[in-house]
């Protein structure tokens, strides 16, 4: 089936990819089957196939054209599924990314499915320096979560890129809440100096600096709010990683649980999510013996692997033998600054719903 075929290749990719030197198991003709496989109707197999070649890379330009030819004008055909043409850009970019710059900057737009978009940023991304970054940054405010978290991806792997947007955030045309724990967290922990206490300066907040944003919004535990606009507050900044009411995703703890807690108590925890962090959904930062550092709330397990989940359900799969180091985070994954996407009306009608919504 397609989809043991799938698993098959994804098992290959992962076992090549942790050997390294995997550029000459297979042969040109092999390739050539990956190719062909990455065209399928299948999206499994495709991103399988895609993967793979990832790994041991692509046969000669020779033997590449004509694919790359189909990917491109698949790619641009608003007629094909966006899927599919997400992955004819993969395609492209693991080709030559370069080479394709400006038909991907203009995929990276509201018009286009997001599944386009996330493709074009990370195919943009490979390309790296400071007109990406700038590219980016142009983008930002336009950008849906999922696409933005892929450029963010990019920005924070090279210092150059890195740089800009630390700047972007000293200067407010970058909010810090845009960027998830792991973007914050690499620029905090950067083995660059300069990025490092530049965005400790803009990322990290003092005790102090907590407890007055506090004293700002102690009245809307004062007041009455209104459950239906709790409820949208709730759906649009707090359901990408809470669960309540059978809404929303478990990457953090069900809010059902604070319920019974004082509406003042329930803003402590919001506003200072550092000053407890609730058992079982602390932030796991793992090492990789490839180098990598990956990090979530720790998901599933298995006797021979791990998962870290993170915001809106995104998940990473681990094996136990390829972990070199892990440890908890002594920061929350929940953003310390949610008073830049919540208004004191807003959290007033945020309380009401998690107090009393039945």
């Amino acid at each position: 089936s397609a989809w043991w075929r799938a698993a098959t290749l994804e098992g290959l990719a992962q076992g090549l990819g942790r050997k390294g030197n995997s550029s000459s198991v297979l042969n040109t003709a092999q390739k050539i089957q990956l190719l062909r496989l990455a065209e399928t109707d299948e999206a499994e197999l495709r991103e399988a196939s895609l993967n793979l070649l990832a790994v041991i890379g692509l046969p000669s330009k020779t033997q590449l054209g004509r694919f790359l030819s189909r990917a491109a004008r698949i790619s641009v055909a608003e007629s094909e599924e966006p899927g599919r043409r997400a992955d004819a850009i993969r395609l492209l970019a693991l080709a030559n990314p370069e080479r394709w710059t400006d038909d991907l900057k203009k995929l990276v737009t509201p018009s286009q499915p997001e599944p386009v978009q996330q493709a074009a940023v990370e195919a943009l991304g490979r390309t790296e320096g400071k007109e990406t970054a700038r590219f980016f940054l142009n983008k930002w405010r336009s950008m849906t979560s999922s696409v933005r978290r892929e450029a963010a991806s990019a920005m924070v792997r090279d210092p150059v890129m890195a740089r800009l947007l630390v700047d972007a955030l000293k200067d407010g045309s970058v909010q810090a809440w845009t960027l998830t724990f792991r973007h914050r967290n690499s620029l905090i922990m950067s083995q660059d100096e300069e990025i490092r206490t530049a965005a400790r300066s803009v990322l990290e907040s003092n005790k102090e600096e907590r407890e007055q944003v506090l004293k700002i919004y102690e009245r809307a535990a004062e007041q009455k709010g209104d459950i239906a606009r709790g409820r949208e507050v709730f759906k649009q900044v707090c359901a990408k990683c809470h669960t309540f009411e059978e809404e929303g995703i478990e990457v953090g703890p069900d809010l059902g649980t604070m319920r019974s807690q004082p509406k003042q108590v329930i803003l402590t925890h919001i506003l200072i999510p550092n000053l407890s962090i609730s058992q079982n959904y602390e932030t796991y930062i793992v090492v990789t013996s490839s180098g990598a550092t990956l990090d979530g709330v720790l998901g599933a397990q298995t006797p021979t692997s791990i998962t870290l989940r993170r915001e809106e359900g995104e998940e990473t799969s681990i094996l136990r033998k390829d972990i070199q180091r892990m440890y908890i985070s002594q920061l929350s994954a929940m953003p310390n600054d949610l008073e830049k996407q919540v208004t004191v009306e807003e959290m007033t009608d945020l309380l009401a719903y998690l107090k009393d919504a039945r």
